[in-house]
């Protein structure tokens, strides 16, 4: 079976720790594959028609950022982005990726903890924040979240990707064809992670998304970040296959119905001083 449950207290007694990150090289086979690919490139997409237009200069930070393929992207555009994960084989990967580039000089890199934010960084020091599939592995996001809303700017963007807890409920009862389990994750507060082995948060929309208001970071927008490939046999597609299941997944992402029950949530949130408009702002194209 893919997923077994996995406790509250058992996260909250067993935290997460580097000692799964020493395994980078996995995580970064893993990007390689469809599912991985299709995390990565659906995600940019969805944050990309949010990122200001004008933004040479910028600076952007790449929270828990891995091996950078955010990092390298926003480089590619213009951003002076900084890498921070907590695992130095994560960042050994990342450098080793840009080496000889030239976007290599618009990359800082760093390795610190994600709830080390307050004493990294001063306030108003960034105009993106990304922060994908992190929240999953920390014991507060809470905390990790209102540490982002002070450091910072006024019309800032952040992105968050967090796994959603319908997303596993689907894939419980569809993938692994467990039922009992497809119930339980109903109000799971954590499923085991199939890459590492060990217990990763899901998050409800709902409740990420007051998670994020108690922050002082308001909903812009939102999507849903694979909705039905983990379902299909993607395994291995052609150039052209990928791309058809890329746009379709983009369809179905922007739409709340199905967004709702895709793996993973995304959602673009400001400083309080935004206004909350979910749902509609979309993918540039």
């Amino acid at each position: 079976m893919d997923h077994m449950p996995a406790s509250e207290l058992d996260f909250e007694m067993h935290p997460p720790n580097a000692e799964r990150f020493k395994h980078a090289h996995k995580y970064a086979s893993y990007l390689n594959t469809v599912a991985g690919k299709l995390r990565s490139d659906l995600a940019w997409e969805f944050m990309r028609g949010s990122l200001p237009v004008e933004h040479f200069g910028f600076r952007a930070l790449d929270l828990g950022g891995g091996t950078g393929t955010v990092s390298v992207r926003l480089a590619q555009m213009g951003f002076e982005v900084t890498l921070l994960d907590r695992s130095e084989e994560m960042l050994r990967i990342a450098r080793k990726d840009v080496e000889g580039n030239e976007i290599a000089a618009r990359i800082a890199f760093r390795q610190a903890e994600a709830d080390q934010l307050d004493g990294l960084f001063e306030r108003n020091s960034f105009d993106v924040v990304v922060c994908h599939n992190l929240l999953e592995y920390v014991v507060d996001p809470g905390a990790i979240l209102s540490g982002i809303a002070r450091i910072i700017k006024k019309n800032a963007v952040v992105s968050v990707l967090a796994r959603n807890r319908a997303g596993e409920v689907l894939k419980a009862a569809i993938k692994s064809g467990d039922w009992q389990l497809a119930k339980a994750n109903l109000s799971a507060d954590t499923v085991t992670d199939s890459l590492f082995g060990e217990p990763v948060r899901v998050f409800d929309r709902t409740d990420l998304v007051q998670t994020l208001a108690g922050a002082g970071l308001a909903l812009t927008a939102e999507y849903g970040v694979r909705v039905l490939s983990d379902y299909v046999g993607a395994e291995d597609l052609d150039n052209e296959a990928y791309r058809q299941l890329f746009e379709l997944e983009i369809t179905l992402g922007t739409q709340p119905q199905f967004a709702a029950v895709a793996r993973y949530s995304q959602l673009i949130v400001g400083g309080s001083g935004a206004a909350p408009n979910p749902g509609t702002s979309g993918p540039r194209t």
